[in-house]
């Protein structure tokens, strides 16, 4: 399987040899070569660096997504590899058909093991919330009626954070949960896709601008292994330097427990996606295998 997550960030020509990415400077310095069958991801943050269609039709062929960066250097953009499952239409369909309760049930799981994660993440910080997270996780209904999420996330960025508000773009932190939720986001895409599933059609959220809406609910459970890598850097008070972005990006070989085994977060991505399926088929939300936080 894919494990590579590769961050371009000087100017540079980016070409196919051999089923190889050739990373080529501009400064005239060493090529550099990585075998296409590795990478999971490549992110590209430089406004100099170039490639032509031949290198991104090889990209998709190999499953590899690919995000660009604005100005800021934060993910604005996603490539995706497309009807890579060898039954796209049939399952697209079957997702199109899921009817309204099964996917109540199916978010209902999903926000539990959110709630389970953002408890399991305060655990191992040494915070106090923990205990009444995994009280309110208890509670949630089908369709989360009882809006559990939102009173779980007041605890926990209340326990996480000092004076804090997700509210505040200009706040460093949030800077960084921002970076490591967009890589992430992406990386759910790109696990839904290659399952065969269509990210903008959700079990929850609903947006017709949105083209990720099921990635954006499937994202949910990962979210606290951002938020635990922001909380190891809170520390550093700083905005976000290549150097943070470097350390942020260790959020997607985190390892976490799914399916009782431990796997790492992208492995984890493309079990969550291909169980989101069999849940859907077998009409059964206890199907749905779900990341469970582990400490780094």
């Amino acid at each position: 399987m894919a494990w590579r997550v590769v961050q371009i960030s000087r100017p540079c020509l980016l070409k196919i040899k051999n089923r190889q990415l050739v990373y080529a400077p501009q400064d005239k310095g060493e090529e550099i070569t990585l075998p296409l069958e590795d990478i999971a991801v490549l992110i590209l943050e430089h406004r100099q660096i170039n490639f032509s269609h031949v290198l991104l039709a090889q990209l998709a062929e190999y499953g590899i997504c690919l995000f660009s960066c604005d100005d800021r250097h934060i993910p604005n953009g996603v490539f995706l590899p497309y009807h890579q499952h060898y039954q796209h239409a049939s399952v697209a369909g079957m997702q199109i058909r899921t009817a309204l309760p099964l996917r109540k049930r199916l978010w209902q799981e999903v926000v539990r093991a959110k709630i389970e994660n953002q408890a399991l993440c305060l655990q191992a910080l040494g915070t106090g919330s923990a205990q009444k997270l995994f009280v309110l996780m208890k509670k949630v209904q089908s369709g989360d009626a009882g809006n559990c999420e939102a009173g779980a996330a007041r605890l926990y960025f209340g326990d996480l954070f000092e004076n804090f508000s997700r509210q505040k773009e200009e706040d460093f932190r949030n800077e960084y949960l921002n970076y490591a939720y967009a890589l992430l986001r992406g990386c759910v895409a790109r696990a839904l896709v290659g399952a065969g599933l269509l990210p903008f059609l959700g079990i929850h959220h609903a947006n017709k601008l949105n083209a990720f809406n099921l990635a954006d609910d499937m994202l949910e459970p990962f979210r606290p292994f951002a938020d635990y890598l922001a909380k190891q850097l809170e520390e550093k008070n700083s905005p976000l330097t290549p150097k943070i972005k470097q350390e942020l990006l260790a959020v997607l070989t985190l390892q976490c427990e799914i399916k009782e085994e431990v796997r790492g977060i992208l492995s984890a991505m493309d079990s969550m996606a291909s169980s989101l399926v069999l849940a859907m088929e077998q009409k059964n939300p206890k199907l749905l295998a779900l990341p469970r936080f582990i400490q780094p």
